[in-house]
């Protein structure tokens, strides 16, 4: 049975209002005044801004409204609603903030400019992210190819940011196109940071001939649960085991000792977890009830 779509709430509005808000001043305070073009529609609105004097915030609007109009013609577009707000709020504010009322840049100093605007730009989208909308420009072009040639969303993504940020440097010079490559880098990781959390846990893979003494090391001086795989080496075709851990990162140093105690011989795989949800650490009803009221 379909599932009927997920209604529109104020508390979505709330935050695509206010991811959109936080964008542009990334934007209209630390990357436009800098000459930082961070890929996206607004990296090459900001080259035409200052090439031929075409108002940043006109070449947003338009250029969205043209992709989302693509969009939804070839392949539908259900958050085209949210969407256009985000597009238009922030090609209001845009031009509100550069001509009617001007900010002020709040750094001129290429680096720091790069990275706060990199850093609300991504705090900015990951929100609007979590409110249910995008904010159009390149993951609509992705979307695009994806439909029409079957590219990969995010290498189309990777490459068009890649281009613009380059492109821009015919114009503004190759130091600042490096710069919007750091933003560009640094505002996605941001962006994962809003929507999955920093990784604050570890998954932890023990490859050793000494699994019963390593996992009750384990359970018993950190009180983690461990989970024991039978394995086969491949070069040595002699049976082995895994054991699977997950543990917060300050207690993995603690995890090296233990298992270096145990058995010195043992090929450890450390891993980054964005998040871990059971017995011991976030309840995953706790999870889904908060994602519920989202």
């Amino acid at each position: 049975m379909a599932s009927s779509p997920r209604p529109v709430r104020a508390f979505d509005i709330f935050l695509v209002v206010l991811g959109s808000t936080v964008s542009t001043l990334g934007l209209v305070c630390f990357t436009i005044p800098n000459k930082i073009a961070a890929g996206g529609l607004t990296g090459l609105a900001t080259v035409l801004y200052f090439a031929v004097g075409l108002p940043v915030g006109v070449v947003v609007l338009l250029g969205n409204l043209l992709l989302i109009g693509v969009q939804s013609k070839l392949v539908g577009f259900r958050s085209a609603g949210k969407t256009v707000l985000a597009v238009g709020l922030m090609s209001i504010l845009i031009e509100l903030l550069m001509r009617v009322w001007p900010l002020p840049p709040l750094a001129t100093d290429p680096l720091l400019a790069c990275l706060y605007g990199g850093l609300l730009s991504g705090i900015g989208t990951g929100i609007v992210f979590r409110g249910g909308g995008t904010t159009g420009g390149v993951d609509i072009v992705a979307q695009i190819a994806h439909h029409l040639f079957h590219w990969p969303i995010g290498d189309v993504i990777l490459l068009t940011n890649f281009l613009i940020t380059v492109g821009a440097g015919f114009v503004f010079g190759p130091q600042l196109a490096l710069y919007g490559l750091i933003t560009v880098f640094f505002s996605g990781y941001v962006i994962d940071a809003v929507l999955e959390g920093t990784a604050v846990y570890r998954s932890v893979l023990i490859i050793t001939h000494n699994a019963q003494e390593v996992s009750w090391a384990i359970m018993e001086e950190l009180h983690r649960g461990v989970t024991c795989l039978d394995a086969r080496g491949m070069y040595t075709s002699q049976p082995t085991n895994i054991l699977v851990v997950a543990v917060r990162r300050m207690e993995l140093p603690q995890v090296r000792k233990l298992i270096y105690e145990f058995d010195p011989q043992a090929f450890v795989i450390v891993g980054d977890a964005r998040q871990v949800l059971g017995r011991g650490f976030l309840s995953l009803g706790d999870q889904v009830k908060r994602e519920e009221k989202e």
